[in-house]
């Protein structure tokens, strides 16, 4: 090739260019982070407890000392909330010789005399559930699930 060519060639080459457009820049949004499922929050032990023993209330408690725990005095069954809950001394004509000084003092004794039907025939975590239930019930806040030992300082009088 002539140098002629050469230069006329290099000289076209120089001038000759593509339109190249620099590349589109991503309009679209950035796609949505992935959806983690959060685990549950964990479970509350006093709701769960306080829930257990409206259950086994009604299983176990309500046909004599009424859904609400208001009492009946046909079966002599007494009220379990309200201002005549739990008195100290028993009523006249109940046959009771503990006094009901603290919330343990009533867990002991239901576990030992109730249901009317069935003297201890539940376990202790279902009496303490019903007892937490049943103070619940009467406006006494617990802090955290009931057990024997707090029972015992959970003043009735």
């Amino acid at each position: 090739m002539s140098m002629r060519k050469v230069l006329i060639v290099a000289a076209l080459a120089g001038c000759y260019h593509r339109d190249v457009q620099p590349a589109p820049a991503n309009t679209d949004p950035a796609p949505p982070a992935p959806v983690v499922a959060q685990p549950p929050p964990p479970p509350d032990p006093l709701a769960q407890q306080l829930e257990r023993g409206k259950t086994l209330y009604g299983a176990h408690c309500a046909t004599c000392h009424g859904d609400r725990g208001e009492g009946d005095p046909a079966s002599k069954a007494p009220p379990l909330v309200g201002k005549d809950a739990f008195p100290l001394d028993a009523r006249p004509g109940y046959n009771r010789e503990v006094k009901f000084r603290t919330a343990a003092d009533v867990l002991w004794w239901a576990a030992k005399e109730m249901p009317g039907d069935a003297p201890g025939s539940l376990a202790v975590d279902e009496y303490v559930a019903i007892v937490a239930f049943d103070l619940a019930a009467n406006g006494i806040v617990l802090e955290r699930p009931l057990d024997p030992a707090m029972a015992q300082t959970i003043a009735l009088h």
